[in-house]
């Protein structure tokens, strides 16, 4: 998982149609710009300039085997980890602000798939779920762990479809959290405090 921090980086990542591009290409594993103009519609000159903007920031590159005039290109990682600078405000906005575009772009994605009516055998596949949950800082890092430990095994997938089974299709999946703040005092009065419990316990004890 490559990480990203350079704030012009991040915002080169809140165009729709390079996210678009971006899926095409990790689908793909290679590709030319007019071949990725026909998946995403677009025009083989708009899918050039911006494909050379993602390969400014290092997301993508050309393939080693690439020649001729329209050079295929090549996801440089499938995964990238948005980590700006707590310190430098322009990448907290950039990463704000990006992250912003990519939420809007997957609820877009995934209403789209809920909508449309799949074949018999990928019915009952896709989920929508969500749970409010009581946790600490550290269970809810670890369950953030845990669900990329889940999903892990199959980026490989993307970057050689040999490993591809039978039957095989794309799926997206989205994982996404929020803290809410605005329950905190609620929690905070409902936990007694930790030497509270144990003396508590220790003077039942007693008796």
């Amino acid at each position: 998982m490559a990480d990203v921090s350079d704030p012009g980086a991040i915002r080169a990542l809140a165009h729709p149609l390079r996210l678009r591009l971006l899926q095409a290409l990790a689908v793909r594993i290679t590709a030319t710009a007019t071949e990725l103009a026909d998946d995403v519609g677009e025009s083989p000159s708009n899918c050039s300039f911006h494909l050379r903007k993602l390969a400014e920031f290092g997301y993508i590159d050309r393939a080693d085997d690439a020649t001729g005039r329209d050079k295929p290109w090549r996801i440089s990682d499938p995964t990238q980890n948005l980590l700006p600078d707590p310190e430098d405000p322009a990448a907290l906005e950039a990463s704000r602000s990006t992250g912003a575009a990519i939420f809007e772009w997957d609820v877009a994605t995934l209403r789209a798939g809920h909508a449309r009516r799949n074949p018999p055998e990928w019915r009952g596949t896709t989920i929508q779920s969500g749970a409010t949950l009581i946790v600490t800082p550290d269970e809810a890092r670890a369950i953030n762990d845990a669900l990329v430990a889940v999903i892990q095994p199959y980026f490989d997938r993307l970057t050689d479809h040999t490993l591809i089974p039978q039957g095989a299709g794309v799926i997206r999946l989205v994982t996404a959290s929020a803290y809410l703040p605005e329950h905190q005092e609620l929690i905070d009065s409902e936990v007694p405090a930790q030497s509270g419990g144990r003396e508590q316990a220790d003077g039942a004890g007693d008796r």
